[in-house]
């Protein structure tokens, strides 16, 4: 019975055509959050921060006879909540919640090409380019040697459906504590060009909300953990979301409840505890 269920499940996702990573209009909606300081006169502040952005295909370049695709970051908007100053009196007269409108666009510092399920990266500051994602393994299998982590294997591979549509999920073998989620044609649970973890070596955290085609989302942040064979169109529901009321924190792990004190995220959005 066993090797019947691994065979169907095999064949069915064999049966899922491949969904391409880089397309020409598709966008990926991020996050960044972070700690800041600032000065204000006499007053230290200290801020949590959320940057808003949209990190957009836009055109090819060549590259050492190589085609790559540019990527035009577009921040959107930031959000500051301030969490203490000093002296701590002068808080009161501080606003608490700020909201800028930014609308500013910079080429992203990094180029990238699809060739064979796989996904290369090139940095401005590199000559030698870096799988990001290989989409082409099995369960079990190890990933690249070109991958940033040796010794990656993928954990699992099922299929996800999303606004009516089938996506195929990797779980990988964690690093560092971090649970990597990948899913063809959308990218990683922490963003579609950080591969490997959410939180990286500069303290900023970073999440994918939701990535378009044509003008259309086709996944979001909350899809990366649905369960097999539900389709989030009705998840959104309260009524029908078997996750309702989850905990995570922001690397993506799922907490038994709300932390005393920090950022997390319930229901596909973030708060914070004081």
């Amino acid at each position: 019975m066993c090797l019947l269920c691994c065979t169907t499940l095999a064949v069915a996702q064999s049966d899922i055509l491949y969904r391409p990573f880089l397309k020409d209009g598709k966008y990926w909606k991020c996050q960044m959050a972070e700690r800041i300081f600032e000065q204000v006169g006499e007053i230290d502040a200290f801020y949590d921060q959320t940057t808003t952005f949209n990190l957009c295909i836009t055109g090819d370049t060549i590259i050492s006879e190589q085609v790559y695709k540019k990527i035009l970051k577009e921040t959107l908007s930031i959000d500051k909540e301030l969490i203490l100053t000093y002296p701590s009196e002068a808080s009161e007269n501080m606003e608490k919640q700020i909201h800028i409108d930014v609308f500013e666009s910079a080429l992203y510092p990094q180029f990238l090409r699809e060739s064979d399920r796989k996904v290369y990266a090139l940095r401005e500051d590199c000559e030698k380019e870096y799988v990001l994602y290989d989409f082409s393994v099995n369960a079990g299998e190890k990933l690249s040697k070109d991958f940033p982590i040796e010794n990656t294997f993928v954990h699992s591979i099922d299929t996800v459906t999303a606004n009516g549509q089938q996506f195929r999920r990797f779980e990988l073998e964690p690093f560092g504590g971090y649970e990597p989620i990948w899913v063809e044609g959308v990218g990683h649970i922490g963003g579609p060009f950080v591969s490997t973890m959410s939180v990286l070596n500069d303290g900023r955290s970073y999440e994918l909300l939701s990535c378009y085609e044509d003008g259309k989302c086709i996944f979001t942040q909350k899809d990366f953990r649905s369960e097999p064979g539900v389709d989030r169109i009705e998840d959104l529901s309260p009524a029908l979301s078997k996750g309702e009321g989850a905990v995570f924190d922001l690397q993506g792990r799922r907490l038994n409840a709300v932390p005393a004190k920090g950022l997390y995220i319930k229901n596909g959005k973030k708060f914070v505890s004081k």
